[in-house]
């Protein structure tokens, strides 16, 4: 089995031609080839003919051709089929020599001539590779604002969609009537957890109704009912830098305080907090307010340990809500206070 170089096609060891491409393999004498129409057929006697001799110019006629036995041109034997492969359908001699080549063959394997009628290979196609879809954009996030009346009945939504969206007494109708509003009061963002809210006033503030207890740090503002409160650490005295103890009464172990804020954002009233917690309500308590009817009976606590400062809602009527600090996400579901607006912060 003889192996085109220029192909790589397989061929019989008695070929000289490649079939495939009609290359000449490697190896022996190439084959005879019988002649075409006009020429001298195979097995004719041929005398070959004698060239004059010359001597010192003068021509010597050439010597009378002796009987010698005639050349005869043996003709090709017929290649056989490859024993390798099975023979598919013959298809027509060749126009050449005669050959007669297994189908599909483009070229003889005897004289490596072009076969008639051979199958022209099809142009490649040419191939498109897949167009590689672009990644969809960033889903956008939405939640909901459902405004709750005083009787619990649903005022209306506001749509929320990714932000920041403001919101305000210029929001429109009924906002625009709601004066403890600001024109611009704060800013929405939609966040997968919840909705962020920035303060645009620092008058008002939003304020989110607490479920359980939650961390009171110092600053914070709470409300109870009409009542807005302040809470402030109380921590121990230190000594100044230089040694010098600064003077006051002397501290039966405060480490808190709550001051009342009254019209005008000005604090009336303090109350320290001793102890290991602190009560406000309308009846009973540490602080308490008889005349708001909004507040109950024992409304909420505050309470303190070695991990921190607690507010805690004791069951009340109307809720305690804590002022969210600026840049806050407030989970969904959560019950903001703006201004006199009720808020239900819903995922869409």
């Amino acid at each position: 089995m003889i192996i085109c170089p220029n192909c790589g096609k397989e061929n019989q060891d008695h070929y000289k031609f490649c079939l495939g491409c009609g290359a000449r393999l490697p190896g022996g004498a190439p084959a005879s080839v019988p002649p075409r129409m006009g020429h001298t057929p195979a097995g004719t006697q041929i005398t070959p003919p004698v060239a004059p001799q010359t001597s010192g110019g003068t021509v010597i006629d050439p010597p009378k051709p002796t009987s010698q036995p005639p050349v005869t041109v043996p003709s090709a034997p017929a290649a056989a089929p490859a024993a390798s492969a099975p023979v598919e359908a013959a298809s027509s001699g060749c126009n050449a020599c005669g050959m007669v080549n297994p189908a599909g063959f483009l070229f003889c394997g005897r004289c490596g001539n072009r076969l008639a009628g051979a199958p022209v290979t099809p142009p490649p196609v040419a191939v498109t590779p897949p167009v590689t879809a672009r990644p969809s954009a960033k889903p956008k996030l939405r939640a909901f604002l459902h405004l709750l009346r005083e009787d619990g009945s649903d005022g209306g939504t506001i749509d929320l969609e990714d932000g920041p969206i403001p919101f305000g007494r210029d929001s429109g109708a009924p906002f625009d009537q709601d004066f403890y509003l600001n024109p611009k009061h704060c800013a929405f963002t939609v966040e997968p957890e919840g909705v962020r809210v920035d303060d645009l006033s620092p008058v008002n503030g939003v304020y989110r109704k607490i479920e359980g207890r939650i961390e009171l740090q110092h600053g914070d503002t709470f409300r109870v009912g009409q009542e807005l409160l302040y809470y402030e650490d109380l921590p121990e005295a230190e000594a100044l830098a230089d040694g010098t103890e600064r003077m006051g009464s002397p501290n039966p172990g405060y480490w808190g305080r709550i001051s009342v804020i009254v019209d005008g954002g000005r604090a009336c009233e303090a109350v320290p907090i001793v102890g290991n917690e602190f009560i406000v309500g309308r009846e009973r308590g540490d602080l308490t307010f008889p005349t708001d009817g909004y507040v109950s009976s024992t409304h909420c606590r505050i309470g303190g340990d070695d991990d921190g400062v607690y507010l805690e809602d004791r069951g009340s009527s109307n809720g305690t809500y804590l002022r969210v600090r600026s840049g806050q996400c407030v989970p969904f579901g959560s019950l903001l206070l703006i201004g006199q607006q009720l808020f239900h912060v819903r995922e869409s």
